[in-house]
């Protein structure tokens, strides 16, 4: 069994008889460029989301450098993006020679950060681009604010976000100018390359309109240097089609993201999408955090299930912007989230047991390395009972502090013979390393707060990284009970 990423078959299947109709109409009338189809899809898109203007394009990338390109504005403008999206939202601003600023985002909504967006405001800034990433939508009564209060152009990256709602109010609509991208793993995606422009400006709808149809209206009647970036006729017939499903898949798209937060809201060191309460997801991207991303994503794939990361790079560590400035400290979010974040699979036609079972797949890799987090800790200087969300029910006989560390290095270097042991690191981190008998070896990271199980015959080596590391061990014997072996031969041969 193999559970894709994305299953564009399954997508294309459910509505390939109204497809192959579209495409036997369009063969038989030959409208291949800048037909019937565009102008009525155009119309249908700018009604769903409620403006008076919707251009197609080529591309998503063309629709941000158009769009950008409208503005009019001088070289050494800024342009204030967030550093966590995809590159093609800076090259709008890069390759209309205007300056590229990056701020940082919120390290739970993944969505840009309103303060740091706000620092970044010169007198050189005039306009803001906003990422609906992933589906989500930051605080847009902050950004409106922000955006009259500097006079402020903003353009909406709505890439990812096709349906989504803010206070009821569809993403696309709240900027100068909004910009989509149709590519065949979006919400409303082509069997091929699309964008598209969105606009309540009647004179910015004339000028897009041209622009991307080489400067003129009427054929070899050139007003204006243009460029070539037109929506397909066949890809506009396919957009009209799934237009009409899109606001199911969306219902789906969160029933999914539902499923996925029932099943792996107690499970490992994991953090789930946050949402804003006004805020209506789409759901393009299911993105979860955690410290053993690398890790966990090597294990779903040995399991057969794609999950991928959007995006492992920071913009400001790309060798692509080498050659422009940027103050990493300022977004120490978008570069630690990038280390972090994991896509699961997500869309309409993903089933519940698929979802469950990569749920399970998820919660297996923590149990097998022993990887969780502290739930209730009931010591009081007295025996107790430890209860972790992995369900080890541990009886505490005794605890004690590993602290005032002063030089680094490995420490351990022992085997419990007759007991269990639970070690909590409460600050720093640490290596750890369990050999048990068959000689298999467990290696795992471990920082605050996380909580690692070791059973009894295993050998025990961990090596502090922070010298300020303080850890929590508990065991089920009293010191006086207690056997170790501190030699690794004679644990091997015991």
């Amino acid at each position: 069994m193999e559970i894709k990423f994305v299953d564009l078959k399954k997508n294309f299947n459910s509505i390939k008889e109204e497809i192959f109709g579209n495409v036997n109409d369009l063969f038989n009338k030959c409208d291949f460029i800048g037909g019937e189809s565009v102008k009525i899809f155009e119309a249908n898109f700018a009604k769903y989301l409620g403006v008076k203007h919707f251009i197609g394009c080529a591309n998503g990338t063309d629709a941000l450098e158009i769009a950008i390109k409208m503005l009019n504005l001088e070289n050494d403008d800024e342009i204030i993006v967030q550093g966590n999206t995809y590159i093609a939202t800076c090259l709008g601003a890069l390759n209309n020679n205007n300056k590229l600023v990056l701020c940082d985002i919120n390290e739970d909504t993944h969505q840009i950060d309103i303060e740091s967006l706000e620092s970044k405001i010169t007198s050189k800034t005039k306009a803001i681009i906003v990422v609906h990433l992933y589906g989500l939508m930051p605080d847009m009564d902050k950004i409106i604010e922000i955006v009259k209060k500097y006079n402020l152009f903003l353009i909406e990256d709505c890439a990812q976000s096709h349906g989504a709602k803010w206070n009821g109010q569809m993403a696309g609509t709240f900027g100068d100018i909004s910009c989509f991208s149709f590519y065949p793993g979006k919400n409303l995606g082509a069997y091929g390359d699309g964008g598209g422009i969105a606009t309540n400006d009647d004179l910015l709808n004339e000028r897009i309109r041209l622009t991307c149809n080489l400067g003129c209206k009427i054929k070899y009647q050139h007003d204006l240097i243009g460029r070539n970036s037109r929506l397909d006729t066949l890809q506009a017939s396919f957009l009209n089609t799934k237009l009409t499903y899109l606001d199911n898949w969306n219902n789906t798209r969160r029933f999914n993201a539902n499923l996925y937060c029932k099943f792996l809201k107690d499970v490992g060191d994991i953090k789930l999408p946050k949402v804003y309460e006004q805020c209506e997801p789409v759901y393009h991207l299911f993105v979860i955090k955690t410290k053993y991303r690398d890790q966990l994503q090597n294990y779903l794939k040995e399991n057969k299930i794609d999950a991928l990361i959007h995006y492992p790079i920071s913009i400001s560590e790309t060798k692509a912007m080498d050659k422009y400035t940027f103050d990493k400290n300022e977004l120490t979010n978008c570069i630690s989230n990038s280390k972090e974040i994991l896509s699961l699979p997500m869309y309409p036609e993903l089933e519940i047991w698929e979802i469950k079972y990569i749920c399970d797949k998820i919660n297996e890799f923590f149990l097998i390395n022993n990887l969780t987090k502290v739930q209730n800790l009931k010591t009081d200087n007295k025996p107790g009972t430890l209860n972790c969300i992995n369900n080890i029910q541990f009886e505490t006989k005794r605890f004690f502090y590993i602290k005032d560390i002063e030089s680094l290095g490995k420490r351990g270097l022992h085997a419990n013979l007759n007991f269990d042991e639970i070690l909590i690191v409460i600050q720093g981190k640490i290596i750890i390393k369990t050999i048990d008998k068959q000689m298999t070896e467990k290696i795992s990271e471990l920082s605050e707060n996380d909580i690692y199980f070791i059973p009894k015959m295993h050998w025990l080596e961990f090596e502090i990284l922070d010298k300020d590391t303080i850890l929590l061990c508990l065991t089920n014997k009293i010191k006086e009970e207690s056997i170790s072996e501190n030699n690794f031969d004679k644990f091997k041969n015991i």
